[in-house]
């Protein structure tokens, strides 16, 4: 039997949320309606007791409104993921397209004619799918491959996938059987495996390690073993996430520090830099495009080439020795580079401006 897709609905127009009850064909892609609520906040706390597969949210409502309530969704250790669906007036596009920085990438223009309902099935199926096809790659899970599957999962703070975990047949069996020591002895060394991966004190993980095996194979029956698991991975996760949101505007500060720092060596590379602030790139090129909205290379880049320009203006320094003074050891690439992004070569530009 397939699980059903749960869709929580936000709107303050009455008549919208009944029109979306009643024409949306939810039995196509398995779909129920988990909710009903009138704005933001009120979705905010729906969320606390029922978390949904997808949420379909007007853009203006009062007191707090979708794009709002995509940013809450997106920085939420516990709601990170949830799939969100815009319905926005014409008016209101440019602002509900702000929500793409929130991972929002379905829209559904007013007014929802039978032609945007059949779009907004088409997303709904598209989103089932993806959820059912998790949840089929999770139960196929062997004995010999779940450990892999779950230390990704934990890489990625993928919240979703390890509550997958949780549901699959695989660890339902074995928690609720004779092999629950087993078991909860494995996720318990895959937990520190990773938090050993990210750095944290051996000597602190050894002891905290053996004090957790200690309290769970303590633990009066399997139900009690189940629930002390499962909170152990979420708790650590969200205290993770919360961390990593809290790091993130630092480490931005750090990297803009280093790119002034470092930008004019000949040696300096992004790679390096991740290298150096123990991250890596993927990472790094992320967190610097979210918070400085451009490319990290593009804006290296832009930097050196504007310390060649105040330089040019100057006839002190040859066209090598300015290559050189910005970064670049190779003063044919650099005459390239200046030429393609600035429109005329060195000597051109140095002539137009002295």
């Amino acid at each position: 039997m397939t699980d059903s897709f749960k869709v929580l609905l936000v709107d303050d127009q009455p008549f919208v949320l009944e029109g979306l009850k009643q024409q949306i064909n939810w039995a196509g892609f398995h779909g129920v309606i988990c909710g009903c609520v009138s704005d933001g906040r009120e979705a905010l706390a729906f969320l606390e007791s029922c978390r949904p597969d997808a949420v379909i949210s007007d853009i203006k409502m009062p007191y707090m409104d979708g794009i709002e309530l995509a940013k809450s969704i997106y920085e939420s250790p516990r709601f990170s993921g949830i799939p969100i669906i815009l319905l926005s007036g014409y008016r209101e596009f440019e602002y509900a397209k702000s929500a793409m920085q929130y991972h929002v990438n379905h829209y559904i223009l007013k007014p929802v004619t039978r032609k945007k309902l059949n779009e907004l099935e088409e997303i709904l199926t598209r989103l089932s799918l993806a959820r059912a096809a998790s949840h089929k790659q999770l139960l196929a899970l062997s004995e010999a491959d779940y450990k892999k599957e779950l230390i990704e999962a934990l890489r990625r703070h993928d919240i979703d996938r390890i509550e997958d975990f949780f549901r699959s047949p695989l660890y339902c069996g074995c928690i609720s059987g004779p092999n629950c020591n087993i078991m909860g002895g494995q996720l318990i060394s895959l937990l520190y495996e990773y938090l050993e991966e990210i750095h944290f004190s051996l000597k602190s993980l050894h002891t905290s390690q053996a004090h957790t095996l200690d309290t769970f194979y303590t633990l009066p029956n399997s139900a009690a073993k189940a629930n002390y698991l499962e909170s152990l991975y979420f708790d650590i996760l969200n205290l993770l996430i919360q961390t990593k949101s809290k790091n993130a505007s630092a480490l931005y500060r750090f990297a803009l520090q280093y790119i002034e720092e470092h930008y004019t060596e000949p040696g300096f590379s992004i790679s390096s830099m991740a290298d150096e602030m123990n991250i890596t790139l993927a990472y790094l090129s992320t967190l610097f495009k979210q918070n400085a909205g451009k490319n990290l290379n593009n804006y290296v880049t832009e930097k050196r080439l504007e310390t060649a320009k105040q330089l040019l203006s100057s006839p002190n320094y040859s066209i090598s020795e300015i290559a050189h003074r910005c970064g670049y050891e190779d003063a044919g690439y650099f005459s390239t580079l200046f030429r393609k992004k600035v429109g005329v070569n060195p000597t051109e530009y140095r002539n137009l401006h002295l």
